[in-house]
């Protein structure tokens, strides 16, 4: 294995990690759990980001029924 590979793969993680930080953070959750999940599944963790139930949206409902 190159380094230029090993560094190449490392950039690609972290530009997962910085858009699921961004989709984190618009789902409503902590932008440490999206760059965790996009870091680590790369593709497939942004996709299941794009997936997941916006949170802020389900606390608005919440607030309402108090």
């Amino acid at each position: 294995m190159t380094t230029s590979f090993l560094l190449f793969s490392l950039a690609v993680a972290v530009g997962f990690g910085a858009l699921g930080s961004f989709i984190a953070s618009k789902k409503g959750r902590t932008e440490r759990f999206g760059f965790i999940i996009g870091f680590l599944f790369g593709f497939f963790g942004t996709i299941g980001l794009l997936l997941m139930k916006d949170q802020s949206k389900n606390d608005q409902s919440q607030n309402r029924l108090k």
